[in-house]
């Protein structure tokens, strides 16, 4: 495994929060297996979900220093210890909020993932560049889902739109950034702010939305995540699920 990265608590903050991201929207994307609404959905966001939880161990390897606490990293943290935003912890049980969701995430993700190849770290870089070949395969899944259902006109639009309005506030709150990451970004550990990659990603959404024909203005983001420290309403009974085998017995060696 990579040997831990000599981070400042800023960089970890930064790395971790990616970490977390992709980790829990991979936990969330297995709820769909064996429930899409058509087999070939059913395989395809199980091959997501497994991509992005090993992008999230990728990153959780940079911040241990064994391979072994990469459970304990993932899986037994309190709450308040992890930096993932509320976005990822939604549950999204209707099929037009998890696509919504995939589109809105997958968007942001994809420019992280550059920001991230644009690191001074090579370590970094490396992670970024094997995790963006997986993600342009993810990013075209959902465009081409949302682009489908958006020039079919009727209740199939209607519904992806009423989600995408609904998920735009909490999807926006994804690029509040985490303490320190100006400090971060000068020790070279990310490229550009969040900030910055928010303002492209709401320029892409936006575009792609108006292409067929939906007009939304930018919402405010939803308040209460300060600084990614503080979780959601949705965040424990996603813990419980992703804990479910380890607790049985936290000390087992796998």
């Amino acid at each position: 495994m990579p040997t831990r990265l000599d981070l400042s608590p800023a960089g970890r903050e930064v790395v971790l929060a990616f970490a977390d991201d992709e980790h829990l929207i991979g936990a969330r994307h297995t709820a769909w297996i064996g429930r899409g609404p058509f087999l070939e959905e059913d395989l395809a966001f199980c091959s997501i979900a497994q991509d992005e939880i090993g992008h999230a161990i990728a990153l959780y390897e940079l911040l241990v220093d064994d391979v072994d606490d990469v459970d304990h990293l993932a899986l037994l943290r309190d709450p308040a210890d992890y930096r993932s935003c509320w976005l990822v912890e939604l549950p999204c049980a209707g099929w037009a909020d998890a696509l919504a969701r995939h589109q809105l995430y997958d968007s942001a993700e994809a420019l992280r993932w550059e920001a991230l190849a644009n690191s001074a770290i090579p370590e970094l870089s490396a992670v970024a560049a094997r995790a963006r070949r997986e993600e342009a395969f993810h990013l075209a899944h959902a465009r081409g889902l949302v682009t489908r259902l958006l020039d079919s006109g009727g209740e199939g639009r209607n519904t992806l739109v009423d989600a995408i309005e609904r998920l735009l506030p909490t999807a926006v709150a994804l690029w509040e950034p985490v303490a320190g990451e100006r400090a971060a970004i000068n020790e070279g550990v990310v490229a550009t702010s969040s900030a910055d990659l928010g303002e492209r990603w709401w320029t892409e959404i936006a575009a792609l939305l108006a292409t067929h024909g939906v007009a939304v203005d930018r919402p405010s983001p939803v308040a209460g995540q300060r600084g990614r420290t503080a979780r959601s309403e949705h965040f424990a009974g996603l813990q419980a699920e992703i804990r479910l085998v380890i607790d049985l017995d936290p000390d087992a060696r796998w």
